[in-house]
């Protein structure tokens, strides 16, 4: 069974991201992201719909909309 990474692909459609992935299982979702400012890594929890980036965690819904947002400086 795949991970439903429809969310995260409203949210990269909503973000003007381009996204390969490099693993795609139902508990993780890992891959790169391409922005303007050059490519950023990342991993997603499909269960709880949560993007990691290396210094922001944020929640989205079903629909790609960002419920929550956290930013770390480590």
């Amino acid at each position: 069974m795949r991970a439903n990474v429809k969310p995260l692909t409203h949210w990269l459609i909503y973000r003007g991201y381009s996204v390969r992935f490099k693993e795609r299982s139902p508990q993780a979702v890992t891959g790169v992201f391409t922005t303007a400012e050059g490519p950023v890594e990342f991993s997603y929890d499909p269960e709880t719909m949560v993007v990691h980036l290396p210094t922001e965690r944020i929640t989205i819904n079903q629909y790609g909309w960002e419920l929550n947002k956290e930013t770390s400086t480590t």
